[in-house]
Formats: C-alpha cells, sequence, structure tokens
C-alpha cells in the first residue's frame, strides 16, 4: 500500500479503538474518539489545505484524548489515541501531497460551440474515419 491508505487506516483503527475502549469502560471520552472517527472519515474527501487542517485538528484532539485517557487510567484506550496523533501527523505531513484519483473522471471534452464551427456536429458519436483511397 502507498500514498493516503496506510496512514487513513491506522488513524481509523486508532479512533475505533479508542472510541470502543473508552465505550467499553463507560467514560464520557468514547465521543472523542467518535469525533476522531469522524474526522477521519472528512479527511477522505478533502485533499491539499483542506487536508492540512483536518491533519491539525485530528492532532490536536488525539493528544488531548490521550492525557485525558492516561488521567482516566483508559490504557487500551490511550493507545488508540496515541495510534491517533502518530497517523494525524502523517496526514499533516504527507497529506497535501496526495494526488487525486481520476478514475470517475472522464477527459475534458471540447467546447461544443467550438465543434460546430470547425463544421462538426457535437452530438453524434465520435467514431474514427476510415479513408478509402
Amino acid at each position: 500500500m502507498k500514498g493516503r491508505w496506510p496512514v487513513t487506516l491506522a488513524a481509523a483503527f486508532g479512533a475505533l479503538l479508542a472510541g470502543g475502549a473508552a465505550q467499553v469502560g463507560g467514560s464520557p471520552l468514547a465521543s472523542l474518539g467518535w469525533a476522531l472517527a469522524a474526522g477521519v472519515g472528512l479527511s477522505l474527501m478533502l485533499r491539499g489545505f483542506g487536508l492540512r487542517i483536518v491533519g491539525v485538528l485530528l492532532s490536536v484532539l488525539a493528544v488531548v484524548g490521550a492525557g485525558w485517557a492516561i488521567h482516566e487510567g483508559q490504557w487500551v484506550a490511550s493507545g488508540g489515541f496515541v495510534l491517533v496523533v502518530v497517523a494525524a501527523l502523517g496526514i499533516l505531513v504527507w497529506g497535501p501531497n496526495w494526488r487525486q484519483s481520476h478514475s470517475g473522471r472522464e477527459a475534458a471534452r471540447e467546447d461544443p460551440w467550438k465543434a460546430m464551427d470547425r463544421g462538426l456536429d457535437p452530438t453524434a458519436e465520435q467514431v474514427p474515419s476510415v479513408d478509402e483511397d
């Protein structure tokens, strides 16, 4: 795996671990873990500067969560929060350089008005022409 997936999966696993462990322990810390999981989901929709902002917010929330979990003695949850801190720093550093997937996009088409100016029908299917000699 390369690119965004290792960092995103580590952050998601850490957030789910922190939220789940705190939920089992009956701690209000669980809501912070679920908020981190939502932030990881949001990071999948962003790129560039927005991704950097989400990385900073995830880092800050995860550090607060780790401190709170250690204070409460929630060791499994604190491990999840520490994992989110490391992954969020990865999002912060490498995130803006991740390229966007173009698999769902079509190639840019020519302007229909320009095609009509050249004498072509922009609504016709593009069929390769066969020249007869």
